[in-house]
Protein backbone atom coordinates (compact mmCIF):
# COMPACT_ATOMS: atom_id res chain seq x y z
CA UNK A 1 0.00 0.00 0.00
CA UNK A 2 1.51 3.77 -0.76
CA UNK A 3 1.77 6.48 1.67
CA UNK A 4 -1.09 8.14 -0.08
CA UNK A 5 -3.53 5.49 0.54
CA UNK A 6 -2.21 4.96 3.84
CA UNK A 7 -3.15 8.78 4.76
CA UNK A 8 -6.55 8.58 2.83
CA UNK A 9 -7.55 5.47 5.42
CA UNK A 10 -6.64 7.11 8.01
CA UNK A 11 -8.40 10.48 7.63
CA UNK A 12 -11.49 7.87 7.03
CA UNK A 13 -11.27 6.19 10.15
CA UNK A 14 -11.12 9.51 11.76
CA UNK A 15 -14.27 11.00 9.87
CA UNK A 16 -16.01 7.86 11.23
CA UNK A 17 -15.09 8.02 15.03
CA UNK A 18 -15.89 11.65 14.62
CA UNK A 19 -19.51 10.74 13.47
CA UNK A 20 -19.90 8.55 16.32
CA UNK A 21 -18.62 11.20 19.09
CA UNK A 22 -21.37 13.42 17.74
CA UNK A 23 -24.18 10.72 17.97
CA UNK A 24 -23.01 9.90 21.67
CA UNK A 25 -22.99 13.56 22.30
CA UNK A 26 -26.81 14.12 20.86
CA UNK A 27 -28.35 12.02 23.16
CA UNK A 28 -26.41 13.00 26.52
CA UNK A 29 -28.68 16.27 27.32
CA UNK A 30 -26.79 19.55 27.73
CA UNK A 31 -26.37 21.69 30.54
CA UNK A 32 -29.30 23.93 30.68
CA UNK A 33 -31.62 21.47 28.65
CA UNK A 34 -33.74 21.16 31.74
CA UNK A 35 -35.14 23.92 34.48
CA UNK A 36 -36.88 23.31 37.96
CA UNK A 37 -39.69 25.35 38.25
CA UNK A 38 -41.87 25.47 41.38
CA UNK A 39 -45.65 24.35 41.03
CA UNK A 40 -48.46 26.63 42.97
CA UNK A 41 -51.83 25.74 41.44
CA UNK A 42 -51.94 27.58 37.99
CA UNK A 43 -48.27 29.73 39.28
CA UNK A 44 -45.24 28.10 37.77
CA UNK A 45 -41.93 29.67 39.13
CA UNK A 46 -38.37 28.59 38.29
CA UNK A 47 -36.39 27.62 41.04
CA UNK A 48 -32.57 28.61 41.11
CA UNK A 49 -30.10 27.39 43.44
CA UNK A 50 -32.19 26.90 46.40
CA UNK A 51 -36.05 26.43 47.79
CA UNK A 52 -36.94 27.42 51.53
CA UNK A 53 -40.07 25.53 53.31
CA UNK A 54 -40.09 28.17 55.94
CA UNK A 55 -40.62 27.24 59.60
CA UNK A 56 -42.75 24.19 59.80
CA UNK A 57 -44.20 23.57 63.19
CA UNK A 58 -42.65 20.01 64.62
CA UNK A 59 -44.41 16.95 63.31
CA UNK A 60 -46.42 18.34 60.96
CA UNK A 61 -45.69 17.74 57.36
CA UNK A 62 -44.97 20.41 53.94
CA UNK A 63 -45.50 19.99 50.96
CA UNK A 64 -43.82 21.36 47.60
CA UNK A 65 -44.99 20.48 44.06
CA UNK A 66 -41.65 20.55 41.54
CA UNK A 67 -41.47 20.34 37.60
CA UNK A 68 -38.74 19.15 35.95
CA UNK A 69 -39.24 20.77 32.18
CA UNK A 70 -37.46 20.18 28.79
CA UNK A 71 -37.07 23.98 28.01
CA UNK A 72 -34.77 23.34 24.70
CA UNK A 73 -36.22 22.89 21.01
CA UNK A 74 -34.78 18.79 21.04
CA UNK A 75 -36.23 15.66 23.25
CA UNK A 76 -33.90 15.20 25.91
CA UNK A 77 -34.20 12.51 28.62
CA UNK A 78 -33.97 12.57 31.90
CA UNK A 79 -32.53 9.76 33.60
CA UNK A 80 -31.31 11.27 36.99
CA UNK A 81 -33.83 12.52 40.21
CA UNK A 82 -32.06 12.34 43.56
CA UNK A 83 -32.97 13.87 47.00
CA UNK A 84 -30.59 13.70 49.71
CA UNK A 85 -30.85 15.10 53.33
CA UNK A 86 -32.71 14.28 57.00
CA UNK A 87 -36.25 15.13 57.12
CA UNK A 88 -37.03 15.55 52.89
CA UNK A 89 -38.46 12.84 50.79
CA UNK A 90 -40.19 12.69 47.42
CA UNK A 91 -44.04 11.55 48.01
CA UNK A 92 -44.35 8.16 47.42
CA UNK A 93 -46.06 7.42 43.62
CA UNK A 94 -45.09 11.23 42.64
CA UNK A 95 -41.91 10.53 41.24
CA UNK A 96 -41.60 9.65 37.54
CA UNK A 97 -40.25 6.35 36.42
CA UNK A 98 -36.68 7.15 34.79
CA UNK A 99 -35.32 7.12 32.42
CA UNK A 100 -37.80 9.49 30.96
CA UNK A 101 -37.99 11.05 27.53
CA UNK A 102 -39.04 14.71 26.93
CA UNK A 103 -40.42 16.17 23.88
CA UNK A 104 -39.29 20.16 23.87
CA UNK A 105 -41.39 21.71 26.22
CA UNK A 106 -42.37 18.48 27.85
CA UNK A 107 -42.71 18.40 32.06
CA UNK A 108 -42.53 15.40 34.45
CA UNK A 109 -44.13 16.90 38.18
CA UNK A 110 -43.18 15.20 41.29
CA UNK A 111 -43.70 16.26 44.83
CA UNK A 112 -41.32 16.49 47.44
CA UNK A 113 -42.27 16.53 51.37
CA UNK A 114 -40.68 17.29 54.63
CA UNK A 115 -42.04 16.57 58.34
CA UNK A 116 -39.33 16.51 61.18
CA UNK A 117 -40.03 16.71 64.94
CA UNK A 118 -36.89 17.82 66.39
CA UNK A 119 -36.45 21.45 66.26
CA UNK A 120 -33.51 22.79 64.33
CA UNK A 121 -32.94 24.01 60.69
CA UNK A 122 -32.62 21.17 57.71
CA UNK A 123 -31.15 21.12 54.63
CA UNK A 124 -31.24 18.68 51.59
CA UNK A 125 -29.71 18.52 47.95
CA UNK A 126 -32.03 17.85 45.31
CA UNK A 127 -30.25 16.95 42.02
CA UNK A 128 -31.74 15.86 38.44
CA UNK A 129 -29.62 16.27 34.90
CA UNK A 130 -28.45 19.82 34.69
CA UNK A 131 -30.37 20.63 37.81
CA UNK A 132 -28.36 21.06 41.55
CA UNK A 133 -30.99 22.41 44.37
CA UNK A 134 -31.05 22.46 47.74
CA UNK A 135 -33.98 22.64 49.79
CA UNK A 136 -34.40 24.28 53.49
CA UNK A 137 -36.73 24.16 56.15
CA UNK A 138 -36.62 25.06 59.99
CA UNK A 139 -38.60 23.28 62.39
CA UNK A 140 -39.03 25.81 65.75
CA UNK A 141 -38.77 25.40 69.60
CA UNK A 142 -42.87 24.93 69.85
CA UNK A 143 -44.91 21.88 70.60
CA UNK A 144 -46.41 19.18 68.59
CA UNK A 145 -50.34 19.22 67.93
CA UNK A 146 -51.96 16.08 67.99
CA UNK A 147 -55.61 14.66 68.38
CA UNK A 148 -56.76 11.55 69.68
CA UNK A 149 -58.64 9.42 67.30
CA UNK A 150 -60.16 5.66 67.70
CA UNK A 151 -57.19 4.31 66.03
CA UNK A 152 -54.44 6.56 68.37
CA UNK A 153 -53.18 9.91 67.98
CA UNK A 154 -52.93 12.03 64.56
CA UNK A 155 -50.85 15.12 64.31
CA UNK A 156 -53.58 17.89 63.36
CA UNK A 157 -51.97 19.05 60.40
CA UNK A 158 -52.51 15.57 59.02
CA UNK A 159 -56.10 16.54 58.36
CA UNK A 160 -59.32 17.87 59.27
CA UNK A 161 -60.64 16.85 63.03
CA UNK A 162 -63.65 15.18 61.98
CA UNK A 163 -66.74 14.27 64.52
CA UNK A 164 -67.92 12.13 61.78
CA UNK A 165 -71.54 11.79 62.46
CA UNK A 166 -73.34 13.21 65.43
CA UNK A 167 -76.38 12.87 66.27
CA UNK A 168 -78.22 15.87 66.73
CA UNK A 169 -78.63 16.71 70.59
CA UNK A 170 -75.56 14.47 71.21
CA UNK A 171 -72.07 16.59 72.13
CA UNK A 172 -69.44 14.11 71.92
CA UNK A 173 -66.03 15.81 72.65
CA UNK A 174 -62.45 15.24 71.08
CA UNK A 175 -59.04 15.10 73.10
CA UNK A 176 -56.49 17.54 71.75
CA UNK A 177 -52.90 16.81 72.91
CA UNK A 178 -50.23 19.50 73.27
CA UNK A 179 -46.81 17.47 73.55
CA UNK A 180 -43.68 18.66 74.21
CA UNK A 181 -40.87 16.92 72.08
CA UNK A 182 -37.62 19.02 73.19
CA UNK A 183 -35.53 19.63 76.11
CA UNK A 184 -36.89 23.05 77.43
CA UNK A 185 -40.03 23.47 79.25
CA UNK A 186 -42.49 25.44 76.58
CA UNK A 187 -45.52 27.84 77.03
CA UNK A 188 -49.16 27.04 76.54
CA UNK A 189 -50.41 29.05 73.16
CA UNK A 190 -53.95 30.68 72.62
CA UNK A 191 -55.82 28.33 71.51
CA UNK A 192 -59.80 28.92 70.27
CA UNK A 193 -62.49 27.58 68.26
CA UNK A 194 -64.89 29.20 65.74
CA UNK A 195 -67.69 27.47 63.90
CA UNK A 196 -71.31 26.87 64.62
CA UNK A 197 -71.86 23.43 66.67
CA UNK A 198 -67.83 23.97 67.66
CA UNK A 199 -66.86 25.17 71.37
CA UNK A 200 -64.12 24.27 73.62
CA UNK A 201 -65.33 21.56 76.24
CA UNK A 202 -63.67 22.21 79.62
CA UNK A 203 -60.67 24.64 80.81
CA UNK A 204 -58.34 25.44 78.68
CA UNK A 205 -54.58 24.39 79.80
CA UNK A 206 -52.45 27.60 80.68
CA UNK A 207 -49.16 27.74 82.08
CA UNK A 208 -45.50 25.45 80.79
CA UNK A 209 -45.72 22.00 78.81
CA UNK A 210 -42.63 20.11 80.62
CA UNK A 211 -40.19 18.59 78.26
CA UNK A 212 -41.38 14.88 76.93
CA UNK A 213 -44.41 15.74 78.76
CA UNK A 214 -48.15 16.85 76.81
CA UNK A 215 -51.18 19.01 78.30
CA UNK A 216 -55.06 18.17 76.85
CA UNK A 217 -57.90 19.95 75.87
CA UNK A 218 -61.27 19.19 74.55
CA UNK A 219 -63.57 20.07 71.55
CA UNK A 220 -67.21 19.58 71.82
CA UNK A 221 -69.52 19.14 68.62
CA UNK A 222 -72.84 19.95 69.57
CA UNK A 223 -74.89 19.52 66.04
CA UNK A 224 -79.11 21.32 66.11
CA UNK A 225 -79.57 20.52 62.56
CA UNK A 226 -79.03 17.57 60.13
CA UNK A 227 -75.98 18.43 57.56
CA UNK A 228 -72.32 18.73 57.62
CA UNK A 229 -70.87 22.05 59.58
CA UNK A 230 -67.31 23.46 59.43
CA UNK A 231 -64.97 24.92 62.01
CA UNK A 232 -61.91 26.20 62.81
CA UNK A 233 -59.12 25.53 65.77
CA UNK A 234 -56.45 28.02 65.94
CA UNK A 235 -53.43 27.13 68.20
CA UNK A 236 -50.88 30.13 68.67
CA UNK A 237 -51.57 31.34 64.68
CA UNK A 238 -52.09 27.97 63.63
CA UNK A 239 -55.48 27.16 61.88
CA UNK A 240 -56.92 23.39 62.27
CA UNK A 241 -59.93 22.40 60.04
CA UNK A 242 -62.84 21.13 61.83
CA UNK A 243 -65.37 19.07 60.71
CA UNK A 244 -68.64 16.98 61.66
CA UNK A 245 -72.39 16.11 60.34
CA UNK A 246 -75.37 15.97 62.51
CA UNK A 247 -77.65 13.22 61.62
CA UNK A 248 -81.35 12.61 62.82
CA UNK A 249 -81.04 9.03 64.40
CA UNK A 250 -84.37 7.01 63.83
CA UNK A 251 -86.17 7.29 66.81
CA UNK A 252 -86.57 3.55 69.08
CA UNK A 253 -89.32 1.02 68.45
CA UNK A 254 -91.54 1.78 71.19
CA UNK A 255 -92.90 -1.15 73.30
CA UNK A 256 -96.09 -1.20 75.97
CA UNK A 257 -96.24 -2.82 78.97
CA UNK A 258 -99.46 -3.10 80.79
CA UNK A 259 -100.96 -3.82 84.15
CA UNK A 260 -103.97 -4.04 84.24
CA UNK A 261 -107.09 -6.48 85.20
CA UNK A 262 -109.23 -7.31 81.91
CA UNK A 263 -112.08 -5.62 84.45
CA UNK A 264 -114.34 -2.95 84.97
CA UNK A 265 -113.66 -0.35 87.21
CA UNK A 266 -109.85 -1.13 88.06
CA UNK A 267 -107.19 0.81 87.77
CA UNK A 268 -103.98 -0.27 85.45
CA UNK A 269 -100.66 1.49 84.21
CA UNK A 270 -98.81 2.07 80.84
CA UNK A 271 -95.41 1.59 80.61
CA UNK A 272 -92.93 2.60 77.34
CA UNK A 273 -90.05 1.10 76.78
CA UNK A 274 -87.54 0.57 74.10
CA UNK A 275 -84.71 -2.31 73.48
CA UNK A 276 -81.94 -0.10 73.05
CA UNK A 277 -80.74 3.55 75.19
CA UNK A 278 -82.20 6.21 72.52
CA UNK A 279 -79.59 8.33 70.80
CA UNK A 280 -81.94 11.33 70.42
CA UNK A 281 -84.75 13.22 72.49
CA UNK A 282 -88.65 13.21 71.57
CA UNK A 283 -92.14 13.23 72.43
CA UNK A 284 -94.79 10.96 71.84
CA UNK A 285 -98.14 10.50 72.83
CA UNK A 286 -99.78 7.72 74.70
CA UNK A 287 -104.05 7.16 73.96
CA UNK A 288 -106.71 5.04 75.08
CA UNK A 289 -109.32 4.06 72.73
CA UNK A 290 -112.57 1.80 73.38
CA UNK A 291 -114.98 -0.07 71.06
CA UNK A 292 -118.14 -1.37 73.37
CA UNK A 293 -119.30 -4.82 73.21
CA UNK A 294 -121.35 -6.26 70.64
CA UNK A 295 -124.24 -5.81 72.87
CA UNK A 296 -124.26 -2.33 73.54
CA UNK A 297 -123.14 -0.87 70.24
CA UNK A 298 -121.97 3.20 70.26
CA UNK A 299 -121.68 3.03 74.01
CA UNK A 300 -119.04 5.77 75.19
CA UNK A 301 -117.36 5.60 78.52
CA UNK A 302 -115.52 8.64 79.65
CA UNK A 303 -114.30 6.81 82.65
CA UNK A 304 -111.64 5.43 80.40
CA UNK A 305 -109.11 8.16 81.07
CA UNK A 306 -105.88 8.52 82.01
CA UNK A 307 -105.06 9.88 85.68
CA UNK A 308 -103.55 13.19 84.66
CA UNK A 309 -107.41 13.38 82.77
CA UNK A 310 -108.42 12.85 79.38
CA UNK A 311 -108.07 9.87 77.11
CA UNK A 312 -104.53 10.98 75.63
CA UNK A 313 -101.36 11.65 77.49
CA UNK A 314 -97.33 13.09 75.99
CA UNK A 315 -94.24 11.58 77.38
CA UNK A 316 -90.58 12.10 76.41
CA UNK A 317 -87.63 10.24 75.15
CA UNK A 318 -84.60 11.20 76.40
CA UNK A 319 -80.94 10.67 75.23
CA UNK A 320 -79.57 7.38 76.85
CA UNK A 321 -83.12 6.49 78.61
CA UNK A 322 -84.87 2.84 77.63
CA UNK A 323 -87.92 4.36 79.06
CA UNK A 324 -90.77 6.91 78.73
CA UNK A 325 -90.96 9.60 81.46
CA UNK A 326 -94.55 11.06 82.37
CA UNK A 327 -95.26 14.23 83.77
CA UNK A 328 -91.38 15.00 84.40
CA UNK A 329 -90.52 12.35 86.48
CA UNK A 330 -92.75 9.13 86.19
CA UNK A 331 -92.21 5.63 84.63
CA UNK A 332 -95.78 5.24 84.28
CA UNK A 333 -99.06 6.56 83.55
CA UNK A 334 -102.18 5.33 85.37
CA UNK A 335 -105.65 4.94 83.59
CA UNK A 336 -108.95 3.59 84.64
CA UNK A 337 -110.57 0.64 82.76
CA UNK A 338 -114.27 2.58 82.64
CA UNK A 339 -117.58 0.95 83.48
CA UNK A 340 -118.03 -0.59 80.35
CA UNK A 341 -117.46 -4.00 78.29
CA UNK A 342 -115.81 -4.10 75.18
CA UNK A 343 -112.13 -3.77 73.94
CA UNK A 344 -109.36 -1.04 75.33
CA UNK A 345 -106.93 -0.39 72.95
CA UNK A 346 -103.63 1.56 74.12
CA UNK A 347 -101.87 3.20 71.02
CA UNK A 348 -98.40 4.72 71.52
CA UNK A 349 -96.95 7.13 68.20
CA UNK A 350 -93.51 7.94 68.79
CA UNK A 351 -92.33 9.69 65.41
CA UNK A 352 -93.26 7.66 62.51
CA UNK A 353 -93.43 4.08 64.92
CA UNK A 354 -97.11 3.15 65.67
CA UNK A 355 -97.47 0.48 68.44
CA UNK A 356 -100.75 -1.16 69.99
CA UNK A 357 -101.92 -2.97 72.62
CA UNK A 358 -105.04 -4.04 73.91
CA UNK A 359 -107.19 -5.40 76.69
CA UNK A 360 -111.06 -7.33 76.69
CA UNK A 361 -113.57 -5.96 79.33
CA UNK A 362 -115.37 -9.06 79.59
CA UNK A 363 -119.05 -8.43 80.53
CA UNK A 364 -119.53 -9.18 84.29
CA UNK A 365 -122.65 -9.16 86.87
CA UNK A 366 -124.02 -5.99 88.31
CA UNK A 367 -121.03 -4.36 91.13
CA UNK A 368 -122.93 -3.06 93.15
CA UNK A 369 -120.33 -0.61 95.19
CA UNK A 370 -123.16 1.07 97.71
CA UNK A 371 -126.57 0.44 99.28
CA UNK A 372 -128.07 2.31 101.63
CA UNK A 373 -131.84 2.18 103.20
CA UNK A 374 -133.40 5.01 104.48
CA UNK A 375 -136.82 3.98 106.63
CA UNK A 376 -139.37 7.01 107.32
CA UNK A 377 -143.02 7.38 108.10
CA UNK A 378 -144.71 4.98 105.84
CA UNK A 379 -142.38 4.42 103.75
CA UNK A 380 -138.95 2.35 103.09
CA UNK A 381 -136.46 3.69 100.83
CA UNK A 382 -133.71 1.14 98.91
CA UNK A 383 -130.79 2.80 97.79
CA UNK A 384 -128.26 1.27 95.65
CA UNK A 385 -124.81 2.60 93.88
CA UNK A 386 -123.05 0.46 91.33
CA UNK A 387 -122.24 -0.18 87.60
CA UNK A 388 -123.51 -2.20 84.90
CA UNK A 389 -120.84 -2.77 82.46
CA UNK A 390 -123.20 -4.78 80.27
CA UNK A 391 -126.02 -1.72 80.34
CA UNK A 392 -128.72 -4.76 80.27
CA UNK A 393 -130.22 -4.21 84.16
CA UNK A 394 -133.56 -5.25 84.48
CA UNK A 395 -134.92 -7.91 86.84
CA UNK A 396 -134.90 -6.43 90.51
CA UNK A 397 -135.80 -8.39 93.58
CA UNK A 398 -136.11 -6.80 97.10
CA UNK A 399 -135.97 -8.74 100.86
CA UNK A 400 -136.78 -7.27 103.92
CA UNK A 401 -135.81 -9.04 107.15
CA UNK A 402 -137.55 -8.26 111.04
CA UNK A 403 -134.51 -7.74 113.99
CA UNK A 404 -134.28 -11.29 114.15
CA UNK A 405 -133.47 -11.42 110.79
CA UNK A 406 -136.30 -13.28 109.36
CA UNK A 407 -137.61 -12.38 106.71
CA UNK A 408 -141.17 -10.17 106.41
CA UNK A 409 -142.46 -11.29 103.42
CA UNK A 410 -141.86 -13.04 100.35
CA UNK A 411 -139.26 -11.04 98.20
CA UNK A 412 -140.88 -8.00 96.27
CA UNK A 413 -139.84 -8.06 92.90
CA UNK A 414 -140.14 -5.49 90.06
CA UNK A 415 -138.88 -5.32 86.16
CA UNK A 416 -136.59 -2.27 85.74
CA UNK A 417 -136.20 -3.00 82.50
CA UNK A 418 -137.06 -0.01 80.78
CA UNK A 419 -135.76 2.13 83.72
CA UNK A 420 -132.42 0.86 83.56
CA UNK A 421 -132.67 0.81 79.36
CA UNK A 422 -133.57 4.69 79.28
CA UNK A 423 -130.68 5.61 81.72
CA UNK A 424 -128.27 3.87 79.77
CA UNK A 425 -129.14 5.61 76.62
CA UNK A 426 -128.70 9.17 78.07
CA UNK A 427 -125.65 8.05 79.94
CA UNK A 428 -121.92 7.57 79.34
CA UNK A 429 -120.50 4.77 81.26
CA UNK A 430 -122.32 1.78 83.11
CA UNK A 431 -122.33 3.57 86.87
CA UNK A 432 -125.66 4.11 87.73
CA UNK A 433 -127.96 5.17 90.96
CA UNK A 434 -130.70 3.14 92.05
CA UNK A 435 -133.52 4.61 94.31
CA UNK A 436 -136.44 2.29 95.30
CA UNK A 437 -139.56 3.44 97.74
CA UNK A 438 -141.74 1.38 98.84
CA UNK A 439 -145.27 2.42 100.92
CA UNK A 440 -145.86 0.53 103.81
CA UNK A 441 -148.96 -0.18 105.74
CA UNK A 442 -147.98 -0.62 109.63
CA UNK A 443 -144.76 0.69 111.80
CA UNK A 444 -141.91 0.74 109.60
CA UNK A 445 -139.61 -0.03 112.73
CA UNK A 446 -140.03 -3.84 112.87
CA UNK A 447 -138.47 -3.45 109.05
CA UNK A 448 -134.94 -4.03 109.88
CA UNK A 449 -132.29 -4.72 106.75
CA UNK A 450 -133.06 -5.33 103.43
CA UNK A 451 -131.58 -7.54 100.64
CA UNK A 452 -131.52 -6.64 97.13
CA UNK A 453 -131.36 -9.26 94.16
CA UNK A 454 -129.78 -7.23 90.88
CA UNK A 455 -129.88 -9.31 87.44
CA UNK A 456 -128.43 -8.21 84.03
CA UNK A 457 -127.36 -10.37 81.02
CA UNK A 458 -124.14 -11.83 82.70
CA UNK A 459 -126.59 -13.05 85.93
CA UNK A 460 -127.62 -11.77 89.54
CA UNK A 461 -125.76 -9.35 91.91
CA UNK A 462 -126.81 -10.35 95.87
CA UNK A 463 -125.98 -7.49 98.03
CA UNK A 464 -125.34 -7.76 101.35
CA UNK A 465 -127.89 -7.43 104.48
CA UNK A 466 -127.96 -3.69 104.69
CA UNK A 467 -129.48 -2.22 107.65
CA UNK A 468 -131.80 0.94 107.88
Amino acid sequence: MSRGAADTSVRATSAALARILLLALAATPAWGQFQLYLVNGTIIQPVVHTYDFGSVAPGTPAAAAFQITNISSAPAIVNLLTLTGSGFSVASGSAPLLPVSLASQQSVNFTVVFQATVPGSYSAALNSVGIAVTLTATVPVELTYQWVTAAGVQLLSAGPVSFGSVPVGQSPTIEILLVNQTSAALTVPSVSVSGAGFSLSGPVPVGTVKPAASTALEIQFSPTAAGTSTGTLTIDGQIFALTGTGVIPPLPQPQIVLTAQPESDQQGTVAITWSAPSQTSATGTVTLTFLPANSIPGATDPGIAFASGGQSAIFNVFIGATQAIFDSTANTMPFQTGTTAGTLTVTVVLGSNTVHQSITIQPEVVDVTAAQGVRSTGTLEVDLTGFDNTRSAGALSFTFFDASGNPIAPAVLANGSSSFAQYFQNSAGGTFELKAVFPVVGDTSTVASFQAVVTNSAGNTTTARTNF
